[in-house]
């Protein structure tokens, strides 16, 4: 997986496309499965400074949205921070779908406004 750039308090929308198994079966998620995407800003941390959940609820065309939200970087450091993608199944199968990769939030100069969203 290749590192990904958000600029700080932008949105920034992402798809997982597919969950291949170990055999290549493309694996569509079950009612009681979710996945979690966690981000910290180091991999040693044990709480991240922010958690995207997606579940099979979440489809739409086949794939899984994830959306970043400008609260979600709003108020972080630019820096090189730490995500992976998990799929938990049951409490004894938890696949890692995409392995430990960097997030990179670069620096904002245009602050975000506060006039109720209109430019």
């Amino acid at each position: 997986m290749a590192d990904i750039f958000i600029v700080r308090g932008d949105t920034l929308k992402l798809s997982i496309d597919s969950i291949r198994s170990a055999d290549g079966v493309d694996y569509v998620l079950s009612d009681t499965d979710v996945i979690y995407i966690d981000v910290k800003k180091s991999e040693a941390d044990s709480v991240p400074i922010f958690r995207k959940t997606v579940t099979a609820a979440d489809y739409v065309d086949g794939a899984l949205p994830v959306t970043i939200y400008p609260d979600d970087t709003a108020g972080i450091s630019p820096g090189d921070y730490f995500f992976d993608v998990r799929l938990f199944m049951d409490e004894k199968n938890i696949y890692t779908i995409i392995p430990m990769s960097k997030l990179r939030i670069l620096r904002n100069v245009t602050n975000i406004p506060d006039n109720g969203g209109e430019g």
